[in-house]
């Protein structure tokens, strides 16, 4: 079973099922694995229609060894089986862990849950992991994730406007830029205009007020609202 971004190992794990003989090349020489009988045909059989890694595993060879005998028999490999094998083993992985449960609404296992928290408590990040492994689905998740928030604020300051009950806690006033806010002060010390408490960027006008044409060009370019108070 192999899933993007791991690696087969190079040596077989566990108890070979079918385990691969030994014997001295040529006689004399260094211990290789070979191929005879019963063994050489269940390998020829299984080799094409299954991954490396369970050959290795069923036969207790390595990884290179796997691929020397297969090139000495003339063997190559089934991928459509290879993958449908691969895809099988998924679906029981992911049966067994509570992902197909939790795309279905419902909450994934204690096993899931207790992996997920050993992973964390390692120093797993799984957006730092994306962003390494795959840059550019790493920027189309931030810019889906931004949008959604843009969204979510768009909707709240409607709400906002027209008196509608809010849905969330975040703040929707707009801040100020501190050009805004340095042309608001000097309108409200120079000239007495006032601010609303409910509005930061209404600066409003009485009759008190000493109005400047001048400085209520510049708030409107800084998007500040010049206000009648006594109309407000």
């Amino acid at each position: 079973m192999s899933f993007p971004g791991t690696r087969s190992p190079l040596k077989p794990t566990g108890k070979a099922r079918w385990q691969v003989p030994m014997r001295r090349h040529g006689g004399t020489g260094p211990l290789e694995y070979y191929l005879e009988g019963e063994i050489e045909e269940k390998f020829r059989r299984l080799y094409p229609v299954h991954s490396v890694r369970r050959v290795m595993q069923w036969f207790g060879i390595s990884f290179s060894t796997a691929h020397r005998l297969a090139r000495g028999l003339g063997l190559g490999k089934d991928m459509r089986a290879v993958r449908r094998e691969q895809a099988r083993d998924a679906r029981r992985t992911c049966e067994r862990s509570g992902y197909y449960a939790s795309l279905r609404g419902k909450p994934p296992s204690e096993a899931c849950l207790e992996a997920a928290r050993r992973k964390r408590a390692e120093g797993f990040n799984p957006t730092l992991a994306l962003r390494e492994r795959n840059p550019r689905k790493y920027r189309r998740m931030l810019e889906r994730r931004g949008e959604a928030r843009r969204e979510l604020f768009r909707k709240e300051r409607l709400r906002e406007l027209y008196g509608l009950e809010r849905k969330t806690r975040l703040r929707v006033t707009r801040t100020l830029t501190s050009g805004a806010r340095g042309q608001k002060h000097n309108m409200i010390r120079k000239r007495n205009y006032y601010a609303d408490p409910d509005h930061p960027s209404w600066v409003c006008y009485d009759r008190e007020t000493d109005r400047s044409p001048r400085m209520e060009a510049t708030a409107a370019r800084h998007g500040l609202r010049v206000v009648d108070g006594g109309q407000e």
